[in-house]
């Protein structure tokens, strides 16, 4: 049973690999070392890359972001994301002009350490 997710995690793998991919106890290692201790249990990546979990918490997805270093809309489903777009585009239209610099700002200074 393959999922978008296992499908997408599969190809992030594979990037990161070389296309050599590891076990899962050694991607949730590689996972813990990269992000500060935390980490994914290797049976849940197990269960992500067989379809087994076809969605993820917010931790999950945020650890996986950081360790594919990917932003964290690719780690939700197509048409999720198409939603999650939208509606941001839709808000931050009715945003004024010291909203906008703001958000601005705190995008700049989050994305310095990356």
């Amino acid at each position: 049973m393959d999922t978008w997710l296992a499908t997408t995690i599969r190809g992030f793998l594979d990037e990161k690999y070389g296309g050599k991919v590891p076990g899962v106890r050694r991607v949730s290692a590689d996972i813990k070392a990269a992000c500060d201790g935390e980490t994914i249990s290797h049976g849940h990546i197990h269960n992500i890359l067989s379809g087994e979990a076809d969605n993820l918490t917010d931790r999950t997805r945020a650890l996986l972001a950081r360790f594919f270093d990917k932003p964290l809309t690719a780690f939700l489903p197509p048409e999720q994301t198409d939603d999650t777009v939208q509606a941001l585009a839709a808000r931050f239209a009715t945003l004024d002009e010291k909203q906008v610099a703001a958000i601005k700002q705190a995008i700049e200074i989050v994305t310095r350490g990356h």
